[in-house]
């Protein structure tokens, strides 16, 4: 990094302390802002910053950057006050709770000539990444079809279902792979607790080349699990995310065969060098501001899962 970036902090909630440490450690971390004052007074003590208010943030020509970690509701004014004022933003999952605001912020950030990015943090795990090379190097031939579970007893959010909390993840994963939309969307869910949405649901995505995905996503699950699998014509890689670095990622070279029999094969652990994703997602923003290149979750592929994310709603609300 060749030259000191001043970039503004929204929101330091249970995510936003985790941005705002490594900014902080990276030398980038102008000032935060939260509605909760008592919790920013917290943070602005900590990290000896001065205290300013959102409008403050907007018109202040020092602070080149935002990242946005606030509530959902909040990232699309936001963001757009931003970009409005010639900032760059980095927006938290989800980028928008509809696609008319994601494609909105989309067309503003190509106007005003930002860098507007999503943190589909899971891009930038080395575990997927690893996943994406082997897939290129042939490791597990013609990908068949794709599993994501993303389950825990978490917390019920109040302005976004588990779509958005959760699943956005696996659909933005799903598509760095498969590169295209689907083409057929099955679903399924269950509602007993949240107000505005399902707590748990179960997609289908059919795309042209003959994949498959399956997303179970459920937030009132006794257990915990986060498990991305690719299952191909020569194996399988496995990303358990619940595991040691150690033992991440593996490869099964089992198959089912064109007569249905199985050839069970050998499991092969995958090293991976350890790495906060978070950190990486942070330096790819920072890079694309000074490079003014393209970020890898930039706003077109947020608007991508965006569309995937409105498809899956509309349908479930039918059920």
């Amino acid at each position: 990094m060749t030259e000191k970036l001043n970039i503004a902090l929204i929101g330091c909630g249970s995510w936003g302390k985790n941005i705002a440490r490594n900014l902080h450690q990276m030398g980038t971390l102008a000032c935060i802002y939260d509605a909760d004052q008592s919790l920013l007074q917290k943070f602005n003590q900590n990290f000896n910053l001065p205290t300013y208010s959102i409008d403050d943030i907007f018109k202040n020509e020092k602070i080149k950057a935002l990242v946005i970690a606030s509530s959902a509701k909040t990232h699309k004014d936001l963001a757009e006050e931003a970009l409005l004022n010639n900032k760059d933003v980095l927006i938290e999952k989800p980028f928008c709770l509809t696609l008319s605001d994601a494609t909105n912020l989309s067309k503003l950030a190509i106007k005003k000539n930002r860098v507007l990015m999503v943190g589909h943090l899971l891009n930038y795990h080395n575990a997927f990444i690893k996943m994406k090379d082997l897939i290129k190097e042939g490791k597990i031939g013609k990908i068949k079809n794709i599993r994501a579970h993303r389950l825990a007893l978490g917390a019920i959010r109040s302005h976004e279902s588990v779509l958005y909390d959760l699943a956005a993840h696996d659909i933005s994963m799903i598509l760095s792979i498969t590169q295209e939309l689907p083409v057929e969307i099955n679903t399924h869910s269950i509602h007993h607790n949240s107000n505005i949405g399902p707590d748990a649901i179960s997609v289908k995505l059919s795309f042209n080349a003959g994949t498959t995905a399956l997303v179970n996503c459920d937030w009132m699950c006794p257990y915990k699990e986060h498990k991305f699998s690719i299952i191909g014509s020569k194996g399988s890689l496995i990303f358990d995310d619940t595991k040691d670095w150690s033992k991440k990622l593996y490869y099964n070279s089992s198959i089912i065969n064109s007569d249905n029999s199985i050839d069970v094969g050998i499991i092969e652990e995958i090293i991976l060098e350890e790495n906060e994703p978070l950190r990486n997602e942070l330096v790819e923003f920072i890079r694309c501001i000074q490079s003014r290149k393209k970020p890898l979750t930039d706003h077109k592929e947020a608007v991508s899962v965006q569309n995937v994310m409105q498809i899956i709603e509309k349908k479930l609300q039918k059920i």
